[in-house]
């Protein structure tokens, strides 16, 4: 991994952190599922299966998935998908191309995620032409 990869990875882990701090009023998150599976909420399900289809390879549907799961009156929704994105920005660059997706659609997926629950200020964080 190039210092440029490197240094892509660390900002868009820092818009994360930033809108964790100013939104969540966290300084990091990190949605933990429960060991026991029988104890899992409904949403830890959600987020159960959103990272079983990135595992797969299968990003994009996962994406999908995750839209189709937020709720703006949810804030605990926005941390899992937040969480999700910075699982997604922990994977190596070869992993992303094979499931032809890229460190851009994790920016643009965090900014989408941002739009659904009102949340403006962090379109221009990550400069999108390093990606």
């Amino acid at each position: 991994m190039g210092f440029q990869d490197d240094y892509v990875m660390r900002t868009i882990s820092d818009l994360v952190r930033a809108i964790a701090r100013l939104v969540l009023g966290k300084n990091d998150i990190d949605y933990e599922l429960p060991e026991d599976e029988d104890r899992y909420t409904p949403m830890d399900r959600v987020y159960r299966q959103l990272k079983d289809m990135a595992d797969a390879g299968d990003i994009n549907g996962a994406e999908n998935y995750l839209s189709d799961q937020l709720d703006p009156q949810d804030i605990d929704r926005l941390e899992m998908a937040l969480t999700f994105y910075m699982y997604l920005n922990q994977m190596k660059d070869d992993t992303l191309f094979e499931a032809n997706y890229s460190r851009e659609e994790i920016v643009d997926g965090i900014n989408s995620v941002c739009v659904e629950y009102g949340i403006s200020g962090f379109e221009h964080f990550v400069d999108t032409t390093m990606v």
